[in-house]
């Protein structure tokens, strides 16, 4: 049944984490810091031994797959050494193919890792970056309006025969009406 288990959500791992620590309380070998290498078979003996500790068969593969899916245990493995069993007497040796196997999957856990992180700075310097550039456009729309403003202000006194409304557009003094009355 562990092979339905590829990929838990949280909610699985959540409860599978519950249970391994009423499991953990009568096999702390499933716990043990660093993570040590099962046995062989410590998921079938789990499932006969699991009336002890209250489980049903589906929480015994769901609790084994919590312990073995982790990194620190898939780094247990590549290390290499013994195996324990349940009481957490030595059961055996990681074999090399196994090494090499739990190397690979730590391996491209972190590129999988290094490449969401890559991808989250790209994001957060795109971002950045549009911000910059729209802080810019404001900043280099606020010189040009300075800089049309002082033109427009020198034409005027420079004794243009127009003058410069507030909109900038020139209009002809000698033929204004306005003019005139004022």
């Amino acid at each position: 049944m562990a092979w339905q288990w590829r990929t838990l959500d949280r909610d699985k791992w959540n409860e599978a984490s519950e249970l391994l620590d009423i499991v953990a309380a009568r096999y702390p070998v499933l716990v043990a810091r660093p993570a040590k290498p099962l046995a062989i078979g410590t998921g079938d003996r789990l499932k006969t031994m699991r009336a002890e500790v209250g489980l049903t068969e589906e929480q015994a593969d769901l609790v084994l797959v919590r312990v073995t899916r982790t990194s620190s245990y898939l780094a247990a493995l590549a290390r290499g050494g013994p195996r324990y069993d349940l009481e957490g007497e030595i059961a055996g040796e990681v074999s090399e193919a196994e090494r090499k196997a739990a190397g690979a999957v730590l391996a491209a856990r972190r590129a999988r890792r290094r490449a969401r992180i890559d991808a989250d700075n790209a994001c957060r310097s795109a971002e950045s970056d549009q911000a910059i550039d729209a802080s810019e456009g404001s900043a280099e729309a606020a010189d040009e309006t300075e800089v049309r403003g002082v033109e427009l202000g020198k034409a005027g006194e420079a004794g243009d025969a127009g003058e410069v409304s507030q909109a900038g557009a020139v209009s002809d003094a000698g033929g204004s009406d306005d003019r005139a009355a004022a």
